[in-house]
């Protein structure tokens, strides 16, 4: 299905996202200052869920040229438009520099004089180092998200295949880094919320997360381009193999889930049953169940038959069913650090999510306009333009 309105609806959604970027993060920068506690929270959820896409935008685009994937040629310029996010989403989490004392209690001062368990990981867990390490991983990200854009957008104007080997040599370095980077990432600001607390599984189970996430946008993103005419190379082929890889990353996390869930429950020990205790109870039950549900037992029965794959509206509610669950996945690994009594959402939350979304979608809608809507000179884009399943 397409539309003869699909030419403008990147300009529409732009313009749109634009006074949502503007009034979403006004309302939170004045939450900054009058509610700076659940302000903080809500950069750090909402900062971390959009970067998250737009890094799997690059790890997505990473692996497929890692693995000569020819069928996802036709995908990539999204990909990329997700990838060119990740230096606004760096920039939004730099402000979480200002408040890390109203969010971490490592670093409201004196506790670790008082707190021998705390005190024994000061070498690590203190101001200076959370902002050096972050700056780094940041710098990384953003480095390697421009590279590939960089040389694919080199295809089309060079005759020569150069560009597309820097860019698999890039992606092979990329891939690796990213794994120890974001690994790193989720134990200095998720895992430290709780200071206390450890898994040495938390890295891995928040990369399933990510890869879960970021392929149900591009899901999104892909079906709604196909129907407004924007993308029509787009076929039933590419949304099936879309969807076996959300069939895919939604068993991933849930396998990850519960086995983080089981050794604890298992073992029995106090310092570590305490994180599952809290989300158990109270008000937070609810969601905690929830989240196992939305994030794999309706996505799994929701993508089994093969038909369902292949359904552009069928997956684009799917997606859109995954992106809420990994949100609520982060709004429950963040909140209870701070308000184990407290599950409720607030302006705060809202003006966060509608800040940082709609600075999101502002920047993916202008790279995609920016750019050819697919590579020409990508040496699998005739492979892609044909692909069948």
């Amino acid at each position: 299905m397409s539309s003869p309105d699909g030419i403008i609806l990147a300009p529409r959604l732009r313009a749109a996202a634009q006074v949502g970027a503007v009034l979403g993060l006004a309302g939170l920068g004045a939450g900054l200052v009058l509610a700076p506690a659940r302000a903080y929270e809500s950069l750090l959820t909402n900062g971390f869920f959009f970067l998250t896409l737009a890094l799997g935008g690059a790890v997505f685009l990473a692996l497929m040229y890692v693995a000569n994937a020819g069928w996802a040629a036709v995908l990539k310029r999204i990909s990329e438009a997700f990838a060119t996010y990740v230096p606004w989403g760096a920039v939004a989490m730099l402000v979480l520099l200002a408040g890390l004392p109203a969010l971490y209690l490592w670093a409201r001062p004196g506790v670790m004089a008082i707190d021998h368990l705390l005190h024994g990981k000061s070498a690590f867990l203190n101001p200076t180092g959370f902002g050096i390490r972050m700056g780094v991983l940041l710098a990384v990200w953003t480095y390697f998200a421009w590279r590939l854009r960089a040389n694919s957008l080199r295809q089309d104007e060079e005759t020569s295949p150069e560009p597309t080997r820097r860019n698999v040599a890039v992606s092979a370095v990329f891939l690796v880094l990213f794994a120890l980077t974001f690994c790193l990432a989720s134990f200095d600001w998720l895992m430290s919320l709780e200071p206390r607390w450890f898994s040495t599984i938390y890295g891995l189970y928040n990369i399933a997360g990510l890869l879960e996430s970021s392929v149900a946008a591009l899901v999104i993103a892909a079906v709604l381009m196909k129907r407004s005419g924007q993308l029509p190379e787009i076929n039933e082929s590419h949304l099936h193999d879309l969807g076996k890889l959300m069939f895919g990353f939604a068993t991933l996390w849930a396998y990850l889930w519960f086995s983080q869930f089981l050794l604890i429950w298992y073992s029995n020990l106090p310092e570590e049953t305490v994180y599952f205790l809290a989300r158990m109870q109270g008000g937070w039950a609810v969601p905690f169940y929830a989240n196992v549900v939305i994030n794999w037992a309706l996505p799994f029965l929701l993508l089994l038959p093969k038909l369902a794959k292949r359904n552009g509206l069928h997956l684009l509610g799917v997606a859109a069913l995954m992106l809420a669950g990994r949100w609520l996945d982060l709004h429950l690994m963040i909140g209870p650090g701070n308000r184990p009594e407290d599950a409720g959402l607030g302006v705060w939350d809202v003006a966060g999510f509608v800040g940082l979304g709609s600075l999101f979608l502002w920047r993916v809608t202008r790279a995609v306009e920016s750019a050819p809507r697919v590579s020409h000179g990508d040496p699998y884009f005739a492979e892609s333009l044909h692909h069948h399943t």
